[in-house]
């Protein structure tokens, strides 16, 4: 028997009020986490640390966030989005700020590992909002224009970094961004209380038929990930993971040891991919829109582009500053593409059973895994064995996960066609 179940949703003429607000509050929550990256170099430089013990701390927060992605998806399904993003703005904030107090190593290591807790709490919840209060036919779409905020934030991120560690130091990157997180979670929390009421008094009403299969009994997480190809989806986003954060965090390292740029210039070259990838989301979109019916199939392609990319990078990568700087942007940029579809799009489908939160954690986690391995791995063999050697290891990575976006790509098919049609 049908199971039929009404839910009120975002009203029309609100939808893209309510984007503009989880966009923005994303773009700022995420230079709690670039704030490091974006100053790596100045530490590595100014002989705080070496890059082993630089990329070490990168690692300690994406192996954090990457395990409490998992919880925090799984309660992001249960208790108030609104509630979960104000905590990890708050205490995102805080360790931000306490990041350009000291200066130990072994604190900043504590806290940046800290900080990984609190930015698990803050895309799950954004991605529920999506996937359950806004307007049915508007969801995808909010999905695919938020991944822009991710470049978007780099860009920013960087920007400030480049003229704070020309003027001042890399302390002062980590105090504005805390003072301007802090701020934005104090607006969240008043902002998005308005949304509740107007969504509970004005929101439009949407109808759920959940098909016997799905109505009859919630589907364990374990035999959902199994049968929708999810498992198989997840390796392919831990090494988009890999790559997307690996190119953007090494970029300024690499250029300064094969090419002896400046730190300054490094990290603002490092500007120049994030901007690609901004361009890469629109381009994303219009492939998606026209050519694109199985996202996992659409990960798959960029891949094999990325193969192709980073393949002549290994062979380049200490002779050609312009040539390696354009392979690198190409592969960052079908990250983007392939973020779009396997962190963006796919869980968006599982809205309608009440998994949009769980399935978005495991993807972000399996992400930020492939961040891990890349931030400290790519600091210890490029260190050990050269530049070459640490790009060949993305090479093999990349080609792992075209094997197993392809070979999931028809579970997911199937079972992306049996949620659109609990639709109503």
């Amino acid at each position: 028997m049908t199971k039929v179940i009404k839910r009120r949703v975002c009203p029309h003429a609100l939808s893209n009020r309510l984007f503009w607000l989880c966009a923005v509050t994303y773009v700022m929550a995420l230079f709690g986490r670039l704030s490091y990256s974006s100053v790596m170099v100045a530490l590595i430089a100014d002989g705080s640390m070496n890059k082993a013990q630089a990329g070490l701390i990168g690692t300690a927060l994406f192996v954090v966030y990457g395990v409490c992605q998992i919880f925090s998806g799984l309660v992001g399904d249960k208790i108030s989005p609104k509630k979960m993003v104000f905590i990890g703005l708050i205490g995102s904030g805080l360790l931000n700020l306490l990041m350009g107090i000291t200066g130990q190593y072994a604190v900043m290591l504590v806290l940046w590992s800290l900080n990984g807790i609190f930015q698990s709490m803050l895309w799950s919840p954004v991605a529920r909002i999506f996937a359950e209060q806004m307007p049915p036919d508007e969801r995808k779409k909010a999905c695919s224009n938020v991944a822009v905020t991710y470049p978007l934030a780099t860009v920013l991120t960087y920007l400030l970094a480049t003229v704070m560690l020309s003027v001042w130091n890399w302390r002062s990157v980590f105090i504005l961004s805390a003072i301007m997180i802090l701020a934005v979670g104090v607006y969240w929390l008043y902002r998005m209380t308005w949304f509740e009421q107007q969504i509970a008094e004005n929101g439009e009403i949407e109808t759920i038929n959940l098909q016997p299969q799905s109505g009859k009994n919630r589907e364990g997480l374990m035999h959902l990930m199994l049968v929708s190809g999810i498992l198989l989806a997840a390796f392919a986003s831990m090494t988009h993971g890999m790559l997307r954060d690996g190119i953007q965090t090494w970029l300024p390292s690499l250029m300064t040891d094969n090419f002896r740029f400046g730190t300054s210039a490094s990290v603002a070259l490092d500007i120049i991919v994030p901007l690609f990838n901004i361009f890469g989301v629109v381009f994303t979109k219009a492939l998606a829109k026209r050519w694109i019916d199985n996202e996992l199939k659409g990960a798959a392609g960029f891949f094999a582009v990325t193969i192709v990319a980073l393949a002549l990078l290994g062979f380049v990568c200490d002779s050609s500053a312009l040539v390696s700087l354009l392979l690198l942007t190409v592969a960052s940029t079908c990250m983007v593409g392939a973020n779009i579809m396997l962190i963006n799009l796919i869980p968006v489908h599982f809205g309608v059973i009440g998994r949009s939160s769980s399935v978005t954690g495991i993807m972000n986690c399996s992400a930020y895994i492939g961040s891990a391995l890349s931030s400290f791995g790519i600091g210890a063999v490029a260190q050990s064995f050269g530049w070459s050697s640490a790009i060949w290891v993305w090479v093999l990575f990349s080609l792992g996960a075209w094997i197993t976006a392809m070979a999931g790509s028809g579970m997911w098919g199937r079972y992306e066609r049996r949620l659109d049609n609990n639709m109503a």
